[in-house]
């Protein structure tokens, strides 16, 4: 009876270290994401499951091109224990077949210090015309005033499908402190696999 015990104990070990291991690489390496919405077709569609990969904001900053998934809340308390509790809040969200924390995923179109203008229906950035082979609609400026200077710390984020994006239009740049991460590749679909462009 004790060696059975103990052979319990040893599992329950494992099980423990595994989990506490996967929460931490959940919580500062990666972590899995869905889209929820339409506004980064043709690029993302609804459904498509995401890996985000955490570290590279630890070490550059973003750059422009970059697909990251932000939380869309006004305060993000990126401590450590900020960081557990958003991961357990989702979990048992999950569990409760709830909405957990709400994630958005855009494309970075401006950095800190980059002038953008949005005009006849294309994107400016520092004066320049940005070529986007991604969009299949134009781009309108909504109610921004422009030229627009991107904040320090802060990132200018549209969807790629501009038509119905709810992106830095509407709730302005994006501050750095909110960004989990960058996009790394898309795993499901199956047939879409691959690392994101």
């Amino acid at each position: 009876m004790k060696k059975i015990l103990v052979e319990v104990l040893d599992y329950v070990k494992i099980i423990l270290i595994a989990l506490i291991i996967t929460n931490i690489l959940n919580v500062f390496v990666f972590s899995l994401s869905q889209v929820r919405q339409s506004s980064m077709e043709p690029t993302l569609v609804e459904k498509d499951q995401l890996i985000v990969e955490k570290l590279t904001y630890s070490f550059s900053e973003p750059k422009t091109g970059d697909v990251i998934v932000f939380i869309d809340e006004l305060e993000v308390d990126n401590s450590v224990s900020g960081r557990f509790k958003r991961l357990y809040d989702d979990m048992f969200a999950k569990i409760d077949k709830k909405e957990g924390h709400l994630r958005l995923v855009k494309r970075i179109i401006g950095v800190p210090g980059d002038e953008i203008e949005i005009k006849d229906g294309y994107v400016y950035v520092n004066g320049h015309k940005l070529d986007e082979p991604y969009l299949v609609v134009e781009t309108s400026a909504k109610g921004l005033p422009y030229p627009l200077v991107v904040p320090a710390d802060c990132y200018f984020c549209l969807g790629d499908n501009r038509t119905v994006s709810y992106d830095s239009r509407d709730f302005g740049c994006v501050p750095i402190e909110k960004i989990e991460g960058k996009v790394l590749f898309r795993f499901w679909p199956f047939s879409k696999f691959g690392i994101l462009d």
